[in-house]
């Protein structure tokens, strides 16, 4: 059986669609599903965020949607990332800016993707494709490998919403095009209900997701500073070894949402991840 594929898209920038998706990948991995990360975005954050560095790389999945003598997918596969069993990365580099428009020149160069990945497939029970933050080829591409999407939205971006309705008709045209799509939510980001903007953003987004018949999650994922400390490390939120507040917190809502959108799933607390972690770098040493 094809696993799961999910898209973590938006229409935009700064909405924190990498850190959601490197947060909800290891949630998979530690509750037991061999589960695969896909980077699309051209500035490769979320292979950073795994402490991967692409220019270290013998390929990427640059080398594996090249029009000639294109790598397997197999080929470009960095598994077990920072040291979480069962999580692999297709990584991304720089090179992948040219990729929307080889794309577009070539017939049908949007299934590219689907076609390169279907090998690999088997071997995973669930596969997350961090898009990029616009609708060019390599977005749609991640789309068409998709069965659902993840829409994160920044709640203190005066123009958070910009962009959804785009999305929005881009998954309308591919699903009348045959592709099988759908939302599995939109998530609110950087909730903080002392600005004025998540605010106005809040009353904006309800009345948009019943417009358009979008399911909005009820989680909420509240801004905290341990987001940012996420990056300096570069490490996924989910995986600081850290237990001050800021940290909890997001870390809880992380949880939670992931808990929310597929609720039949044990996924383990952080604080067991975090007791995993640590027992497993002990029995290295």
């Amino acid at each position: 059986m094809s696993p799961v594929v999910t898209a973590i898209a938006a229409q935009k920038g700064g909405t924190g669609k990498t850190a959601l998706a490197g947060s909800l990948a290891p949630l998979w991995a530690y509750a037991g599903f061999r589960t695969l990360m896909i980077d699309l975005d051209q500035q490769a954050n979320l292979t950073y965020a795994f402490a991967v560095d692409p220019t270290a790389l013998d390929a990427t999945v640059v080398d594996v949607l090249a029009p000639r003598a294109p790598l397997a997918a197999a080929e470009a596969l960095v598994t077990d990332v920072h040291g979480v069993p069962g999580l692999d990365l297709l990584p991304c580099d720089d090179r992948a800016e040219s990729l929307d428009t080889q794309l577009r020149s070539e017939t049908m160069g949007v299934f590219r993707l689907k076609d390169a990945i279907e090998a690999v497939l088997g071997a995973y029970d669930r596969v997350f494709v961090d898009c990029p933050p616009n609708v060019g080829e390599l977005t749609v591409s991640g789309l068409l490998t998709a069965n659902e999407i993840v829409c994160p939205v920044n709640m203190g971006d005066t123009n958070a919403l910009r962009g959804l309705n785009r999305l929005t008709q881009t998954v309308d045209k591919l699903n009348r095009r045959g592709a099988s799509l759908s939302f599995k939510a939109l998530a609110r980001l950087a909730c903080d209900d002392a600005q004025v903007s998540y605010r106005l953003n809040s009353a904006a987004l309800a009345d948009l997701a019943r417009r358009l018949e979008l399911p909005l999650a009820a989680t909420e994922i509240r801004a905290r500073a341990a987001w940012r400390k996420a990056v300096t490390q570069d490490l996924p939120l989910i995986l600081l070894d850290e237990s001050d507040r800021s940290t909890r917190e997001a870390q809880s809502d992380v949880w939670h949402l992931a808990h929310e959108l597929w609720e039949t799933i044990d996924f383990p607390y952080p604080s067991e991840i975090r007791a995993l972690r640590r027992s497993s770098t002990h029995i290295a040493a």
